[in-house]
Order: structure tokens, then C-alpha cells, then sequence
């Protein structure tokens, strides 16, 4: 569907050790250990190197200013999104949307705004650089990565090393958990009519066209994002392509002056560094 990024695994017992290659990309990234607990030891070793994790590039410059680094930048309103239990997933839809963990960080239950920082450009398109999930009007003075509690902390965390979820099928998403939960019973229902379909060609693919169709604002006709209410909820699944395809991308939480959540993105392009190298 879109231009994948080239992905370089060394597998070495239970870490994945990934290094994403383009002319934009050099980045080098701690996948997870699916074997870790959340233990107070877990928390104690997170607690002594979360600052080391903080996002470097000020994320609310994406939504806030028309140039980002140089290059001009715009914003995509994919409408709201309910999230009742404040427990948020991000993952590729079309890969991890029924197995993948919430977050150890939560927000307040409510109804929130998703947007998208595009990144227009004649020689590469249209490329979402980042996507947000706004919690306030607050302006953030922290950015804490997310976790799920499930990641390795045992080995040496390097200057531009992170953690983050897996594209395989170029897209990412924002949903809550209970989004998450009532998906499965309608895939599980999809799957009893039909054991060989999948979730692309089989319900996505023509919801993202039509969503093209009515929002044809920085977006190819086969359509590149899409705000889903699963049936029979009140719930949404946001999905967006993911800045250059496929790869590995970090999340954030961002905290205000108060120590409150003011939003949560996640970072496709950090455009200064991969627009200018």
C-alpha cells in the first residue's frame, strides 16, 4: 500500500536488536522482551533511566507552528475518539490490534481529538510525521516515552535507542483498550462466517477508500488514515499510515506544568534530522 522502509533484524537470544536504513533513517532500537513482568523491580530500573528516554524533539512545535526545521508543515483533524477506561494502545492495526498491551501510562476517560502533523513535499508526497492524541490546551514542558511494562531494561540504553511498536503493514494507530476488546468480538464473529479473511482486504481496505473519497485532503485514493467506530460500541480505532512505511516508532506521553497529561503522540519523522540529512 505504501513504500516500506528497509528492516534489518539480528534476533540474539530475547532481544531484538533492529536497525532501520534509508537515506533518512539511522536509527538503532531496543525492541521488547515479551518475557519481562511488571515487577517493583521492573518499575525501580524504569524509574532510574526514564529520563534518558525523553523525547528530544518538542512535539508540540509539530502542531503549533506552519514550519517545522525548514520545512512546511500542516494539520490533519481526524475528528474525536472515545477512550473509557483512559488505557490507550498504539500498535499497526492490521497486525497487533487484538494482542497488543496497553500502556503502563494512562489518561483521564474521555472523548479526544486526534490529529496529524503532514509533512507535503513534491518529491516524496504527503507523509504524516506524527499523530496526537489531544488531551488539553496545555502546553508540554515533558515528554515521558510510553511503556507497556513488557520491555527489556536490562541492557545499556544508547543515545538513540528507544522503545516502541512494530509496523509491518504501514500503519499505526490510537485506540483504548475497550476498543480494543470489542474489536475482537466483531473480528472473532468476521471470522466464524470466514476462517481465511484478513483485516485489510477483508474490512479496512474499502472504509479507507471511502474515507478518501469524503476527506481527500493529504491522502491518496486507496485513503491513508481513518477514524473507525467499531460496531456495536462507542468506541474508535484512529489508524494513519506511519511516516515512511514500515519500521519501529516510539510513543509519548506528554506532561504540562502540572504534571498532567496534556496529549500523547506518536513520533513517525523527526523532521529535522530526516528532511535535512
Amino acid at each position: 500500500m505504501i513504500e516500506s522502509i528497509g528492516l534489518h533484524i539480528t534476533l540474539k537470544e530475547d532481544e531484538v536488536s533492529c536497525l532501520i536504513e534509508d537515506k533518512f533513517m539511522r536509527r538503532q532500537i531496543i525492541a521488547m522482551d515479551t518475557k519481562t513482568n511488571l515487577t517493583q523491580e521492573w518499575l525501580d530500573k524504569y524509574e532510574s533511566i526514564k529520563d534518558k528516554l525523553q523525547c528530544k524533539v518538542d512535539l508540540d512545535e509539530y502542531f503549533t507552528k506552519s514550519k517545522v526545521a525548514n520545512m512546511d508543515v500542516a494539520i490533519l483533524d481526524l475528528g474525536q475518539a472515545h477512550f473509557p477506561t483512559g488505557q490507550i494502545i498504539a500498535c499497526d492495526p492490521f497486525v497487533e490490534l487484538e494482542d497488543c498491551e496497553p500502556f503502563i501510562q494512562t489518561i483521564a476517560p474521555g472523548t479526544y481529538s486526534v490529529q496529524l502533523c503532514v509533512v507535503p513535499h513534491q518529491k516524496y508526497g504527503n507523509r504524516y510525521a506524527c499523530a496526537k492524541l489531544k488531551i488539553s490546551d496545555a502546553k508540554a514542558v515533558r515528554y515521558e516515552m510510553a511503556m507497556t511494562g513488557k520491555e527489556n531494561l536490562n541492557e545499556e540504553i544508547g543515545e538513540d535507542e528507544y522503545f516502541g511498536f512494530g509496523v509491518d503493514a504501514g500503519m499505526g494507530c490510537f485506540a483504548d483498550v475497550a476498543a480494543q476488546k470489542a474489536f475482537k468480538k466483531v473480528w472473532e464473529s468476521m471470522l466464524e462466517e470466514d476462517p481465511d479473511i484478513d483485516p485489510y482486504n477483508d474490512l479496512f481496505d474499502d472504509l479507507l477508500c471511502e474515507n478518501a473519497k469524503l476527506h481527500p485532503d493529504y491522502q491518496l485514493s486507496h485513503g491513508e488514515w481513518l477514524n473507525y467506530t467499531v460496531p456495536n460500541s462507542e468506541t474508535s480505532i484512529v489508524m494513519f499510515t506511519s511516516g515512511w512505511g514500515d519500521g519501529y516508532y516510539p510513543v509519548y506521553f506528554a506532561y504540562d506544568a502540572q504534571g498532567n497529561v496534556c496529549a500523547v503522540y506518536i513520533l513517525f519523522i523527526d523532521i529535522a534530522q530526516e528532511y535535512n540529512d
